[in-house]
């Protein structure tokens, strides 16, 4: 549950600005009577229960003593309860597809019923937990003795007089004719927030026109280099593609070199010696020779016919010579076409690339492939532009956009006028025409037949005093451990680190810790030794019940999603002690909701909202 805000009209101690107050996730703090807020949040909160009668006690002269309250409930739903402090009461819901609140009960019962679904807490955990009231401050509590003496205020039925009913029904009259205003005023209000809507729409849906040009500007600029670049291939997307092709070629050559090259790999090759220097047809011709030599000198001439084979191995082994000879020319023929060809397939890939190949080094793009992606995302940027421009060429075209932005300021400065009337008329709330109609016919009914009414007084010359509510400490430990469904034992022991944060800073180091003993009753460690709460001095005593207090809010908080509202009941306590207090709300309202009534400037400061 978040509480959104509180209007008042009539009410004694509580005249905010404009009749209202927004409120805001976090640690909110009122300027003001802290008591009277907390009365009425309480009244608010819990419709089913008569309100704390000094809220009406400055009805003026025309008795409105009116409050409302909105809230958004943990249904995510929000509600706005608007009450007649001296009246009826209604709860109403808003409607987000018309903008606006509609009533949908009357009855306090079930009224109470919707809104502790919503998330509103019970009466009991609202007095004593997640409220902190300056009234149940030890100091704050009337002694035994004069809580005897106080009597008993009896009913009695006394007689309105024509005059009194008379005023009463004027009043309501009043009432009818300024909610017939109110109702005209919010129907005009509705009409322009319903203009205002669409104004907003309609420039919502130009800030994105001209949000998407914008980017689509950016993603041009950066590109831009990248397009002068380009631009000097005259067509880029052609020269691009050529290159491709080049290199395609080039690649394609090169590989059919390489291939042949390794086709060539063991063939006859290399540098041949010359055919006199060869072995084989040197012993051929030596062998030859000497078998000449031996048959010419000697007797031996029969030897002589060695020669025939000796020279005929020499002419075999000449002829295989001149076989490798021509083919190892072949071969270095065959080498030196190939570097020819691949030669010319790398200049012919040179000229046809050059150009393509100085934009590529001027952008550091290492290759065709990223080129082309470069050329691509710059046609697409430049694409997205002219897209966005005639986008924004037909939006701004469009008449009803020209004066958008001047017609919102008239409609929300209007919007602005028509509020002020409505709270200045009434706070900002009014009952609907139809009780207020079902009111006067009761009205007319009482001044013809003559009402009676039913009120409490008290015998003459006796004030009226509050009973006493027992020792303190012990009393609030009961009921607060009570409703978080725990015992004082064990609602102490949740207690712990925030009662050892705050007891000792708070005291000076006096008092540190708090004990509970078998028969309930509360004890402070002080000094070393265990003493009862209630001997304790006054001062003390309300230092402890702030410490509990400010324990128990913080358990209320986290057990679900409620509310926390504090009045000035801190004011007891000296300005160390509420430094440290403040620190500590404004700590325990992170992503929760506490509202406190104070004018204490040092609360004011730690707030996360002032109102």
């Amino acid at each position: 549950m978040l509480l959104l805000e509180i209007a008042a009209q009539g009410v004694r101690g509580f005249a905010p600005e404009r009749g209202r107050i927004l409120f805001r996730p976090g640690y909110n703090v009122v300027a003001g009577d802290g008591a009277a807020l907390r009365r009425i949040v309480a009244a608010l909160f819990h419709p089913d229960r008569p309100p704390d009668p000094t809220l009406r006690a400055d009805g003026g002269a025309a008795g409105v003593v009116r409050a409302g309250l909105t809230l958004v409930g943990d249904d995510g739903v929000t509600w706005r309860v608007v009450r007649d402090l001296a009246g009826p009461c209604q709860l109403q819901r808003y409607d987000p597809e018309k903008r606006n609140f509609t009533s949908v009960l009357q009855d306090a019962a079930r009224i109470a019923e919707v809104l502790r679904a919503a998330g509103v807490p019970s009466p009991e955990r609202f007095d004593v937990v997640l409220g902190v009231a300056a009234a149940d401050f030890p100091s704050r509590q009337a002694p035994a003795g004069l809580a005897q003496a106080a009597p008993v205020a009896q009913a009695r039925r006394i007689a309105a007089t024509p005059v009194e009913a008379r005023r009463k029904l004027d009043a309501a009259r009043a009432e009818m004719e300024q909610a017939r205003d109110a109702e005209k005023v919010q129907g005009q209000m509705d009409t322009m927030q319903s203009r205002l809507f669409k104004l907003e729409e309609m420039l919502k849906s130009g800030e994105q026109v001209k949000e998407r040009l914008r980017a689509a500007q950016a993603g041009v600029a950066a590109f831009a280099g990248a397009e002068v670049a380009l631009a000097s291939l005259g067509d880029p997307v052609v020269r691009l593609a050529a290159a491709i092709k080049a290199t395609v070629r080039r690649d394609d050559a090169m590989a059919k070199v390489a291939a042949e090259r390794d086709a060539q790999e063991g063939s006859a090759g290399g540098a041949q010696s010359p055919l006199v220097r060869h072995p084989g047809f040197l012993a051929g011709v030596g062998v030859g020779l000497a078998a000449l030599a031996v048959g010419l000198l000697t007797d031996l001439r029969a030897v002589a016919l060695v020669t025939i084979p000796a020279t005929g191995w020499s002419a075999f082994e000449g002829l295989r010579w001149v076989g490798r000879a021509e083919a190892s020319e072949q071969v270095e023929r065959r080498s030196r076409w190939l570097a020819e060809r691949e030669r010319k397939a790398s200049e012919l890939w040179e000229r046809e690339t050059a150009e393509i190949r100085v934009v590529m080094a001027t952008l550091g793009v290492p290759d065709l492939a990223e080129l082309d992606d470069l050329l691509g995302r710059a046609r697409e940027a430049r694409g997205n532009l002219a897209d966005a421009e005639a986008g924004f060429a037909t939006w701004e075209a469009r008449a009803e956009t020209k004066d958008a932005e001047s017609e919102r300021t008239a409609v929300q400065a209007e919007i602005g006028v028509l509020e002020g009337r409505l709270t200045g008329g009434a706070g900002g709330y009014v009952r609907d025409i139809h009780s207020l109609e079902l009111e006067i016919e009761r009205l007319e009914r009482e001044v013809e037949a003559g009402p009676f009414e039913t009120v409490a007084v008290a015998p003459e010359g006796v004030p009226a005093i509050a009973a006493p509510r027992g020792e303190s400490l012990r009393i609030l430990m009961e009921r607060a451990s009570a409703d978080l469904g725990l015992t004082p034992g064990a609602a102490l022991r949740a207690l712990q680190p925030r009662i050892l944060q705050l007891l000792p800073a708070l005291s000076g180091q006096r008092l540190s810790n708090f004990f509970v003993d078998e028969r309930g009753n509360v004890q402070v460690q002080a000094g070393g030794k265990l003493v009862p709460g209630a001997t304790l001095g006054i001062p003390e005593r309300d230092l402890c019940f702030a410490v509990l207090k400010v324990a128990f809010l913080e358990q209320g908080l986290a057990a679900g999603k409620s509310v926390g509202v504090v009045d000035d009941a801190f004011a007891v306590l000296h300005e160390g002690s509420r430094r440290a207090l403040a620190r500590v709300l404004k700590q325990l309202a992170k992503g929760r909701q506490i509202v406190h009534g104070s004018s204490d400037v040092i609360f004011r400061e730690a707030a996360d909202h002032a109102a």
